[in-house]
Parts: C-alpha cells; structure tokens; sequence
C-alpha cells in the first residue's frame, strides 16, 4: 500500500543553504519508485518551490502558499486549487493598520506586490527575490492574494492582533514569526487554509487514506500538518511549538539528511541496492 509523504522545505527538507541533499534526494527518489506519493508542502509561492520539484524530477501535486495553492506542474489537467484572501478584506486590513506598519507584500505567480518593498523579507517567506517586484500601497492593488506579510512596529503589535481578532475573527488567522524590539513580523492567512487543508485534499484524490499520510516539518505554519498527519514528524530543528503537536522526532536535523534518515529507518531501507 502507498503512502502520501509530506516534506516541508525550508529548515525540513532543505539545509542551511536552502539546498537538497544528495541523501534526502536519493531517498525521496527511492520510495517515489516504489510507489509511493512525495509531496512538497512549502509557505514559499509557487515561483520559490518550482525548482526545487524538478530537481527532485516530481510529477505529484505541488503545495505552496502554506497550503493556498495546489496545482501540480507535470499534468495540465490537474484541478488546480487557489484559495485567495478578497481584495476588500486585504484593503481593509491594510488602510486601518497603515500607520503601524514598516513592510508588507504579497506574492502572485512570480510578481511581488509591495509596500515599501524589503528584499531581505521577501528572501525569508519565498526562498528567492522576484525579479518583478510593484511597489505601492496594497489598497492599490486589485489583486487577490494568498497570505501576505506584514511588518508591523513592534510597538503597535498588540494593536494589530487586537484590530484582526475584532474584525476579521471568521475570515483572517496570522501567525507571529518573531521580531524584536523595532517590528514583528506576521502572516496573514484565510482561516481554514493551511498545509493540512490541502493534504487532506490530496489524499483524496490519490485515493490514500488518512492512516497512510506522513509529514515532515518544523516551523509554525507546519503545526497543523503535523498534528493532524496520522505520522506528523517534527524535525530535531523544529519549533518546540510543532515538536509538542507531533508523533515523533526526527533523530537528525535539517543540516544533517534528518528527513532521509527518519524514512530510511521507517522503511527498513536498503538504498544503496
């Protein structure tokens, strides 16, 4: 029987330097030929994921946008899901928190829509700088995004969480990915989208049951892959917040072929044959 595997990319199945191992390839490359389902699951958009499914030479779904995106790029007729935040509600979010904001963007396909424009914050939530980037306020866009970033003064954090919680309770989540005393940085999401939504789509339509889905991850937008795999795997790198909701720990990290060598052991592999 075949297994949907679930990896995460960046600080899961991508190293420090954003880079597969010749390990977790070969590996994922194993069990794909043996019939199982490898599935990449990624926050980055679909334009910072695409190289990293053809070096992995993928022909399943691809997952991107923290679970907004589904499309698989080796079959045309795929039912592509997109699941967007509507534009009234992004330029509402925007033009009432304005004032506490340092950055924010947005990706679609390969364009960047920003307000005023942060290379270094793109790099982080997309794996790469685009090469298309549209500057202006995000109330000037009609345009429907995803999740975007937001980089909001720390000191009118607790005020930004407060206007979305009062206004947007039944349509927006955000998570917190850190800051320090000058901005925190926020992701802003359509509340029931996430990494699991979508793998819970394509073990229907693979045709797998849920019993059969494993899941690597380690950062806050995994925590609900994890916890709702019936095998969710926190990396050893992994927020404590993800290692809390999982089944297991990978043994390794990230920078060391954590994910090859967990499957290795859970398959009973001999991948030098």
């Amino acid at each position: 029987m075949r297994d949907l595997i679930a990896c995460d990319l960046d600080g899961s199945l991508l190293d420090h330097r954003s880079e597969i191992s010749k390990k977790n390839q070969q590996v994922l490359t194993y069990l794909r030929n043996l019939g199982h389902v490898v599935v990449l699951a990624t926050g980055r958009p679909f334009s910072g994921a695409i190289a990293k499914y053809r070096q992995l030479d993928l022909t399943t779904a691809l997952v991107t946008d923290n679970g907004g995106s589904i499309q698989n790029p080796s079959d045309p007729g795929f039912p592509r899901q997109k699941t967007y935040i509507p534009v009234d509600v992004m330029h509402r979010l925007f033009i009432n928190t304005k004032a506490w904001l340092s950055s924010a963007f947005f990706s679609v396909e390969d364009v960047v829509y920003a307000y005023q424009y942060d290379a270094r914050l793109e790099a982080i939530f997309s794996g790469m700088n685009s090469g298309r980037v549209i500057h202006g306020p995000l109330s000037a866009f009609a345009v429907e995004p995803t999740g975007m970033i937001f980089l909001v003064f720390s000191t009118h954090s607790e005020s930004f969480e407060q206007y979305i919680a009062s206004e947007f309770a039944h349509t927006l989540s955000y998570r917190k990915w850190g800051g320090d005393r000058k901005h925190t940085v926020y992701e802003i999401y359509l509340k029931h989208v996430s990494k699991s939504s979508a793998l819970k789509y394509l073990l229907d339509y693979y045709d797998i049951p849920k019993e059969r889905l494993i899941a690597f991850g380690d950062g806050l937008n995994d925590i609900e892959m994890i916890r709702d795999a019936h095998l969710g795997v926190a990396m050893l790198n992994a927020d404590p917040e993800v290692k809390a909701v999982a089944k297991d720990i990978t043994p390794f990290s990230n920078d060391e072929d954590g994910i090859a060598h967990y499957l290795i052991k859970h398959y009973q592999l001999d991948v030098e044959k």
